[in-house]
């Protein structure tokens, strides 16, 4: 592993003087949400449970209709102590920023927070867990380490694999980690003093691209199989639900635009490589074309790049 980078450095020096025996570190949460008032309500009752609990829950609602936000935000009165904010309503990763934002700023004494959406169920000891391995680190280590348990659906539920970004920007099975599973994972809340989520980022890998500008700044992955929850409704997004445009669902457009738009961010500022670069655009597009061509949706291609935002992927912030 690369030594930790100059703001990485920063972050460790919290930690210098080391902690007492019976360690015990504040965990935050930040709910996201949008439409799903009774989902909702059991993602809050879930972390209820949790032993020990968080020490703080943010919910940041973007439910476009009043109606619905007014349920949301009485479903969070009902449980002590949880914050409700209404959400900016620019995409998940402002959603999420705007309840990260929170906690830097109200909850200084947090060490440490989870992103979760509201269809996820973590399980009763995660931060128990968490906590466990991360009183096994040397000192030095508790506050550049990010903690990824297995899927959270799917045939490999709460497998632990180590998993990487591909060249062209998919998922794969890799080494070393490289990528979390965003909702069964911990975070420094120091690491989002300096690196929040990418905003020109609608929705789709943006925990990838989060993931590589962290390691590049000298944190590191753990795995932690024991590190568990459940995605209560696998596919069943509200994207997903949005409806297919020309043969693709808004999931998949804003799925192919953050792929573009990653890419290129990647090989323009955090992997800097003007040849990859290029090679990646050149692969991009032709395996694109194919893509919308097999489902009749040619005419999907520039709305694509539109969403992508690339043109803004090589500016640094």
């Amino acid at each position: 592993m690369s030594n930790p980078g100059p703001v990485a450095q920063a972050d460790l020096a919290i930690a210098e003087p080391g902690n007492p025996p019976d360690w015990q570190p504040a965990f935050a949460v930040c709910v996201t949400t949008m439409n799903r008032v009774d989902t909702l309500a059991a993602c809050l009752a879930n972390l209820a449970r949790c032993e020990p609990p968080a020490a703080l829950v943010v919910v940041s609602d973007d439910s476009p209709e009043p109606a619905v936000r007014a349920a949301n935000e009485a479903v969070v009165a009902a449980h002590a102590g949880v914050v409700y904010l209404a959400g900016p309503r620019r995409g998940v990763c402002a959603n999420r920023n705007n309840a990260v934002k929170y906690c830097l700023e109200h909850a200084p004494k947090c060490d440490y927070v989870s992103f979760v959406d509201d269809d996820i169920l973590v399980y009763a000891d995660f931060f128990a867990v968490a906590r466990q391995h991360f009183a096994s680190l040397p000192v030095l280590q508790r506050r550049m380490t990010m903690l990824t348990g297995g899927a959270s659906s799917g045939p490999g539920l709460h497998e632990c694999k180590p998993v990487r970004l591909s060249f062209t920007g998919y998922f794969k099975e890799g080494r070393e980690p490289q990528c979390v599973n965003l909702h069964a994972s911990v975070f420094p809340l120091a690491l989002f003093t300096h690196d929040l989520w990418d905003e020109n980022i609608f929705f789709g890998t943006e925990d990838a691209e989060l993931s590589l500008r962290a390691l590049r700044r000298g944190y590191r992955i753990d795995l932690e199989p024991a590190l568990c929850s459940r995605d209560t409704m696998p596919g069943g997004g509200v994207l997903n639900g949005a409806g297919a445009v020309d043969g693709l669902t808004r999931y998949q457009l804003n799925c192919e635009a953050a792929r573009l738009y990653i890419g290129v961010k990647r090989y323009r500022l955090i992997e800097p490589s003007l040849s990859r670069c290029a090679a990646f655009l050149l692969i991009y597009f032709g395996h694109l074309t194919l893509y919308l061509a097999r489902r009749r949706a040619l005419s999907q291609l520039v709305p694509i790049v539109r969403i992508s935002k690339v043109w803004r992927a090589g500016v640094q912030g």
